[in-house]
């Protein structure tokens, strides 16, 4: 058998005719699975000493049961072989032509052919609207399925990665130009109208106010090259290139913004983020491209006074007017429609002492977006802030020529009847007041309010996505510097992983101290540790929520920090925070005695009050003690342990080198939760403490 005749095979099973009877005698022979070699050649055909021919070949291996002298059993995958080889001889093949993984080769052309059928189909279903309307709802919903992922995670690493780049260079306008065909080198990539050499690629644009938009496009270019300046993806400091790019991707910045500075840790995540979009390239072209596919995300600062016009939020003012219809003389029912959002957040002001401000608003608004204010204090409270604080509808129906109020402000068109309706947030909190006004008297009905709700909805998923999208990008620089600190709040305590590694070091040189025979420092060497649980935490979370008690914790945490300053002098000594009311000390060098008493000394300190600001003010800004809520009854349980080096050593010795420190050190973990168990079973604010000459855990009394 030469190369040619395989090769002669490849082609002629890639025939649509030859694969559909194939796949005919595969269905046939699979009928009648595991079968008999009479019964598999009378059903492809062929005579038994045919088979057992190619058997001896090493073109079929069928089954034998009890040994080579066995029944000859054909399994399904050697009858879907037989059904290659039969048609292979119908075509005009010799048995010697073909190969022994011929069922390789089927395998491999078949599922090819699949998947390319597969891909036309969903890229015809994609592309044609005429197609897409002839289908079901459930293989409409499939189609979308399969291309939402992407879809999502393109305009989220792009996103992310502008947000990244620009997150020190303040109103920068930002693109990323991901090249998907060819790959200019970097010498012919010097100036902005370079950038069109890159032929088909994929664009990511993030504006001024945090607008992002993804776009594939077939060859990148701008109106105005001199606006903006091109730099590569790669370690810089103040547009400075310090290394050459791995990659094909390139930064246009606003040409009047600050010069760039990229350190690696940055790069190396941008990178890491953009890969997949380079290594799918047909995903992308599947979601983004044919016809305009961009995906835009508005993701607007409305906590900033000065924030940009939102479009969405402007749109739905416009809105707003249009379904209150028209009259007979063909003007708008509503003459005007605004959306006003309190000026402060109420971590610094509350409820009572908040103003509303106008954010969007429709055509004929008589308003400034960011500049017209509605106060919260007055001799007459407007109707706005009457519906903002109370969370009801606010409907006047009808108001008087000669009101001095919110229609003073204008005096065109002259206001008859208006409604504020508040937009309730998370927790019924209000985020926002959509205001319409008429010049009609009586022009709101109960249908009406359904319908401004039904809007208020749409509102409310506005405010709180862009709010949740300007936090998610707020610290992205600190994530990029400190990865393992999550919760910023705890990030001046080491953590579980930081006294797992300690713990584990020490155990380690022990190890090295008795491997080297330095056996005086396993004699008297030594330590302790102290771990330390708040009584009753999940009481305090169920009654108060998880952010009181998350603060509580931190203040205990806080607490047992200044009183460890003390402890320094007399061993090595690191606090840990372990979860959400737990803290281990670690006394390197320190003995029993000694961490007994220091450990009463903390249960007398950490017990008591504690003062704890709900609203957690901006840093720099105090909190007036009558804003802080006092915990009074807080009180703590301890266990302390302590371990001469020598039997720390022993304990080591009960495991295999390699996993001595790790089993020891978890031996060591299960002995302080048992130890803080006992202190809950004693009913809290106790030290409970290992006694060697009990050789036991037992409650610890200064005084014993």
């Amino acid at each position: 058998m030469d190369e040619r005749s395989k090769q002669h095979i490849r082609e002629h099973l890639q025939s649509k005719d030859v694969q559909e009877r194939v796949q005919r005698y595969i269905e046939k022979g699979r009928a009648e699975a595991t079968v008999t070699i009479g019964r598999a050649a009378e059903l492809f055909n062929l005579s038994e000493n045919r088979l057992r021919d190619w058997e001896e070949y090493g073109l079929l291996t069928p089954l034998r049961p009890t040994g080579p002298k066995g029944r000859r059993l054909y399994t399904p995958s050697e009858l879907d072989k037989l059904a290659i080889i039969r048609e292979l001889l119908d075509a005009g093949y010799a048995p010697s032509d073909i190969p022994p993984d011929v069922d390789g080769i089927w395998q491999i052309i078949y599922a090819q052919d699949r998947q390319s059928i597969v891909l036309e189909r969903r890229s015809d279903y994609e592309t044609s609207s005429e197609q897409a309307d002839g289908l079901s709802i459930n293989r409409r919903f499939d189609l979308a399925y399969d291309v939402v992922f992407w879809r999502y995670y393109v305009s989220r690493a792009l996103r992310l990665s502008l947000a990244l780049i620009c997150e020190n260079i303040p109103n920068a306008t930002g693109c990323l130009v991901l090249p998907l065909e060819q790959i200019p080198p970097a010498t012919d990539m010097q100036h902005v109208e370079d950038i069109i050499k890159c032929g088909e690629s994929l664009v990511g644009w993030l504006g001024r106010d945090y607008a992002s938009d993804t776009m594939l496009v077939s060859r990148p270019m701008f109106d105005y090259v001199t606006d903006y300046r091109l730099l590569p993806l790669t370690v810089m400091t103040e547009d400075r290139i310090e290394q050459p790019p791995v990659d094909s991707t390139y930064i246009l910045l606003d040409r009047r913004s600050k010069r760039l500075s990229l350190s690696a840790p940055i790069v190396a995540t941008i990178e890491r983020l953009l890969a997949p979009l380079y290594e799918d390239r047909r995903r992308t072209r599947e979601c983004f491209s044919r016809g305009m596919r961009d995906v835009l995300e508005l993701s607007s600062n409305l906590a900033v006074n000065d924030a940009d016009e939102d479009i969405v939020l402007n749109g739905l003012a416009e809105m707003v007017v249009q379904l209150g219809g028209r009259v007979d003389d063909d003007q708008p029912r509503w003459s005007y429609c605004c959306i006003l959002l309190p000026n402060y957040p109420s971590t610094i002001l509350s409820l009572q002492q908040r103003s509303l401000v106008v954010r969007a608003q429709s055509e004929y608004a008589p308003y400034k977006v960011g500049v017209t204010t509605f106060p919260s204090y007055g001799y007459t409270i407007d109707r706005c802030i009457a519906a903002y604080q109370s969370g009801h509808v606010i409907y006047q129906t009808v108001i008087p020529l000669d009101v001095d109020g919110i229609s003073s402000r204008h005096t065109e068109p002259q206001i008859r009847s208006a409604i504020a309706v508040p937009v309730a947030g998370a927790a019924g909190t209000i985020v926002a007041v959509l205001y319409v006004a008429s010049a009609r008297e009586q022009a709101f009905t109960e249908d009406d309010q359904r319908v401004l709700r039904m809007i208020g909805c749409m509102v409310e998923e506005l405010v709180e996505t862009y709010a949740v999208r300007v936090r998610a990008t707020a610290r992205l620089s600190e994530l990029i510097s400190a990865p393992a600190v999550v919760d910023p709040l705890f990030q001046d305590f080491l953590s579980e992983n930081e006294f797992t590694e300690d713990v584990e070091q020490i155990l380690r040189v022990i190890h090295l101290h008795a491997e080297y025979g330095q056996a005086e420092n396993l004699q008297k060497d030594v330590v302790s540790i102290i771990a330390i649980d708040i009584d009753n935490q999940s009481s305090l979370a169920n009654r108060y929520g998880d952010a009181m008690a998350r603060d509580v914790s931190r203040a205990v945490g806080l607490r047992i920090q200044g009183q460890l300053r003390a402890f320094k002098d007399e061993a090595e000594c690191r606090l840990y925070r372990v979860n959400a009311d737990r803290f281990y000390v670690l006394l390197n060098g320190m003995p029993l005695e000694q961490a007994q008493v220091k450990a009463e000394l903390l249960r007398k300190v950490l017990s008591g009050a504690y003062q704890i600001d709900p609203l957690r003010a901006p840093a720099g800004q105090p909190t007036l003690p009558e804003n802080m809520i006092t915990f009074s009854n807080i009180t703590v349980r301890l266990g302390v342990s302590s371990y001469f080096y020598w039997k720390l050593q022993e304990i080591m010795r009960r495991y295999s080198i390699e996993n001595a420190a790790v089993k020891a050190r978890i031996l060591l973990e299960h002995f302080l939760d048992e130890v803080l168990d006992i202190g809950k079973r004693e009913g809290g604010n106790v030290v409970v403490s290992w006694d060697p000459q009990i050789r036991g855990f037992v409650r610890f009394s200064p005084a014993s």
